[in-house]
């Protein structure tokens, strides 16, 4: 039997770097043993403190926005645990580390606020060592350091709301580069050692949605016209327009790139109630997804080529991320769907915004009507009551500190 712990160093710093932008993997990777921990030296690159603020009219020098990295996780069932059809759990967990001291906040995969009430019996430490656990992904969200109240007439709102990626370029040396949408439905683009923000003129139509893939740095029109954006902030268009849905969105799957057109319709509800002045009924409205349509990227022929199945995957879309995973890795009995956040859906409190697109017969139905797919969502599963479980926080002081 091989001795793993001989691999050559050379083949073993080679597989280490593969994990520089997932830094839980990295640490495992190095608890092996000594000789692949001393193989590959452990540095944690925390993401930049601080950005400018993004004005509408003029640069700002102003720089009152910080960036936050959450990171998403599928935990499962240790294997020796005696229970019946245990199933797996998503969670996100974002980082903050204060004088010293780690401190974690929990969110819904989907959803960009924290869960701020977790059961009574729900376990406060988590051991990652003896648990089978996957990190999916990262999002980052941009916060303005001193912005309190959500106006959405405000620029500052408006870039807290919009999705955000990073990539860093060279992290040894804090090389970054990162991409949102400004207010206007420009490309807003910062990179490191940069005193401002770029906005990109570029924009036949509003941008939709932008991400990372490969490495580059991606970006979706309305009409489904797709570019990658340059380390000079230049503009090279990759497909042609796609035509027929209101909101693009940009996932990446198994190692292909796939644009994701939704459809979407206005549902207006009254609250019934008077407004003493006019009288006129008050109401609200949201808007309610009702199709999508999927295209893969055919980079060679720059055009979205239709796929009319995901066989085994399932894609994810939540406020602030995409991501996408097989079935058999989430212990689902079929994939071929897309899980969404939705705001129709928070009309009946059981069913937390989500909904999900079953691609076999084309239609939408509430995440409660799919238990297999409802469980890896909350409340967290039974199982993990059942166990004696350490500081998850232990496990992530090595990952900050390397220690």
């Amino acid at each position: 039997m091989a001795d793993w712990s001989q691999l050559p160093v050379e083949l073993l710093s080679s597989i280490a770097e593969r994990f520089i932008h997932f830094q839980f993997n990295l640490l495992r990777f190095r608890s092996v043993c000594s000789s692949w921990r001393s193989s590959f030296p452990f540095s944690h690159y925390p993401v930049p403190s601080k950005f400018p603020i993004l004005s509408n009219d003029s640069p700002s020098h102003d720089w009152t926005f910080s960036l936050s990295k959450r990171t998403l996780f599928l935990l499962n069932p240790p294997p020796a645990l005696s229970i019946a059809n245990p199933h797996p759990w998503l969670f996100k967990i974002q980082q903050h580390v204060r004088a010293g001291t780690i401190t974690m906040d929990l969110f819904d995969p989907l959803s960009r606020y924290p869960i701020k009430s977790l059961p009574l019996d729900f376990p406060k430490l988590l051991d990652v060592y003896d648990l089978p656990i996957v990190e999916l992904g990262q999002e980052y969200v941009l916060n303005d350091i001193n912005f309190r109240s959500v106006n959405p007439s405000d620029d500052a709102s408006s870039l807290y709301l919009e999705k955000v990626v990073f990539t860093w370029l060279n992290p040894k040396f804090e090389e970054f580069v990162l991409l949102t949408i400004h207010v206007s439905g420009k490309l807003a683009f910062f990179k490191s050692g940069d005193k401002e923000w770029t906005i990109i003129p570029d924009m036949p139509t509003p941008y939709d949605d932008v991400c990372v893939f490969q490495g580059k740095l991606y970006a979706v029109d309305n009409t489904g016209r797709t570019v990658v954006v340059g380390l000079d902030s230049s503009v090279s268009m990759v497909a042609e327009a796609v035509y027929g849905g209101d909101k693009k969105l940009l996932v990446e799957s198994n190692g292909e790139l796939l644009l994701v057109d939704k459809h979407l319709s206005y549902d207006y509800q009254s609250l019934g109630i008077y407004d003493a002045f006019d009288d006129e009924v008050l109401g609200f409205g949201c808007e309610k997804a009702v199709k999508f349509d999927i295209y893969k990227l055919n980079e060679g022929g720059n055009e979205w080529v239709e796929l009319k199945s995901l066989g085994d995957r399932v894609l994810m879309f939540g406020d602030d991320c995409a991501f996408s995973a097989s079935a058999s890795e989430l212990s689902m009995s079929k994939g071929n769907c897309i899980i969404f956040r939705d705001d129709f859906f928070d009309d009946d409190v059981k069913e937390d915004g989500v909904g999900v697109f079953h691609l076999d017969d084309d239609r939408i139905s509430p995440i409660s009507d799919c238990p297999g797919y409802s469980k890896l969502f909350w409340p967290p599963p039974d199982w993990l009551r059942l166990l004696r479980l350490r500081l998850l926080s232990l496990s992530i002081s090595e990952v900050i500190y390397g220690k």
